[in-house]
């Protein structure tokens, strides 16, 4: 009884010193991947969140959607609408922010392109 206690303490302090320390590390950041939905199967993207002593940066992408060429998808975290952008003649759409137009991010933060329409491209989570 005493190893499983011992064992389980671990694991959980673990789990509550790493996770948060790489959202709140600097140098790569985290990436994370954005998994397709059934009304874009072939799409796919990823997002970076990366921070250090008063600077955040997110940066998000989705391609393979080349049937949206010349629309403009919506990118959100967290639920907030973070921008928009306009998918290229190849299928990608890509967005960058820095500091104070990058909502909070921490564990279990998701991450979702939409179409103008609101039909949901992939999404994730950090």
């Amino acid at each position: 009884m005493k190893r499983i206690t011992m064992v389980l303490v671990a694991a959980t302090l673990a789990l509550a010193v790493s996770v948060p320390a790489v959202l709140a590390s600097g140098g790569g950041g985290t990436r994370i991947v954005l998994k397709p939905t059934k009304a874009f199967p072939a799409a796919k993207g990823s997002a970076t969140f990366k921070a250090k002593a008063g600077e955040r940066q997110l940066e998000a992408e989705v391609e393979h959607v080349r049937r949206l060429a010349g629309r403009t998808v919506t990118f959100y975290v967290g639920g907030q609408r973070l921008g928009s952008a306009k998918v290229g003649g190849l299928g990608t759409a890509h967005l960058e922010r820095r500091n104070g137009a990058v909502p909070a991010v921490q564990v279990g933060t998701f991450v979702s392109v939409k179409t103008a329409r609101g039909v949901l491209i992939v999404r994730g989570s950090f």
